[in-house]
């Protein structure tokens, strides 16, 4: 009796050891096809929408005195930003464009950065399966000659501007 019963356990640890194996190769191939599904469903960014939309968002409807009418404060300005740009970026851009005062938002009227030009031609480079980098050289009578690299990211299922730089 002692014999049968360490023949059956080892013929069980056997095909334990065999279905594990196949359990493991099936797990490996899973995560595999999720990741392949993953990176090859993520298009490149929409750099034309993109653009339009942060410039839109900074852009406010306001009273005669600048003050905002559909925000009460910065912050809640920054999540508004935050939808297509990244959190250091929407702050960057809320505290050089907008002003809290007397319990009220306010636009601080001045000109809207340099920025790209979606009409003309533009490089997009990628950097790496959720990073593109945009990159423009255009003209202005403001700001004359000028380089600019937008670096876009891929972040909760959508598209971000993570951050630009003018030259």
């Amino acid at each position: 009796m002692l014999v049968g019963a360490l023949t059956f356990t080892s013929g069980c640890g056997t095909n334990l050891s065999k279905v594990a194996d196949e359990h493991s190769q099936m797990m490996i191939s899973s995560i595999e096809t999720k990741a392949e599904a993953k990176t090859s469903s993520v298009e490149k960014p929409d750099v034309e929408k993109l653009s339009t939309e942060i410039v839109d968002r900074i852009v406010q409807e306001t009273d005669a005195n600048y003050k905002v009418e559909e925000f009460q404060s910065i912050e809640e300005v920054e999540q508004h930003l935050q939808e297509v740009a990244s959190k250091e970026l929407a702050s960057q851009i809320a505290d050089v464009y907008f002003e809290e005062r007397d319990g009220a938002l306010y636009l601080i009227p001045t000109e809207i950065f340099p920025w790209v030009n979606t009409d003309k031609p533009y490089e997009l480079n990628q950097k790496n399966e959720f990073e593109y980098e945009l990159t423009q050289s255009n003209e202005s009578e403001l700001y004359g000659a000028y380089t600019i690299k937008i670096n876009y990211v891929y972040e909760n299922n959508h598209w971000i501007v993570k951050n630009f730089e003018v030259k």
